[in-house]
């Protein structure tokens, strides 16, 4: 299991830099009805993640076996990691003609006024246009359909990479129930600081895991 999850974690850490889905979450907890729009923001996100859960499984399950499969592996963690590095090139491109701060996250809270079905939507649309964290997901579920460990140990491996992509739409959500009154201040200074340098980290994530992904094709 150990050396599964070697595998799978650093790809859903990366996975789960996701400074637009954060921000999102943050606005939308900082306003009216938090929790309940936190929730409804969260299954969003959730249901996207559980398809392309079942979807990586799936696929890779019913792949070509032995040699051919590691090539077909291979091949896939090569192009992603091209796809990676080429959106990392577009990325800067773009940021010579605009702010290196991308697309600013308003604060002036559009989405607190939306109702349920706009926040779900919104948490849907947001994961599923998020092209860095299903590039670094799905070979994660690959690596673990294609894995030879226990099916406990894929069991576990796909809970652990869930849990830790998800952690844009969860962990703000926990820490606005368990801290009510002073989250307020830290779900200020947070969308600051990933307004602020989210053209930076998504570049970072891009190339760091871009590189990773065709070392791993290697």
């Amino acid at each position: 299991m150990s050396d599964l999850l070697t595998s799978v974690i650093p790809l859903a850490l990366g996975a789960a830099i996701s400074p637009t889905v954060l921000a999102a979450n943050v606005i939308i907890l900082g306003g009216r009805r938090a929790i309940t729009r936190g929730l409804v923001f969260t299954a969003g996100f959730a249901t996207v993640l559980a398809g392309l859960t079942v979807s990586g499984l799936v696929i890779t399950h019913h792949a070509q076996p032995s040699a051919t499969r590691v090539q077909i592996t291979h091949d896939v963690y090569g192009l992603l990691g091209v796809v990676l590095l080429s959106l990392a090139v577009i990325s800067l491109l773009r940021s010579r003609t605009k702010s290196d701060t991308g697309t600013p996250v308003h604060t002036s809270k559009p989405e607190v006024d939306r109702g349920l079905f706009a926040v779900f939507a919104l948490g849907f649309g947001l994961m599923i246009s998020n092209l860095s964290t299903i590039l670094l997901y799905l070979p994660a579920m690959h690596t673990v359909s294609g894995s030879s460990a226990s099916t406990g140990a894929k069991i576990t491996a796909v809970a652990v990479a869930a849990l830790i992509t998800s952690i844009p739409a969860t962990a703000p959500l926990l820490l606005r129930i368990a801290l009510p009154k002073r989250s307020a201040p830290i779900f200020g200074a947070i969308n600051r600081f990933v307004t602020d340098h989210q053209r930076a980290i998504t570049i970072t994530v891009e190339i760091a895991f871009g590189a990773y992904l065709i070392y791993r094709a290697l």
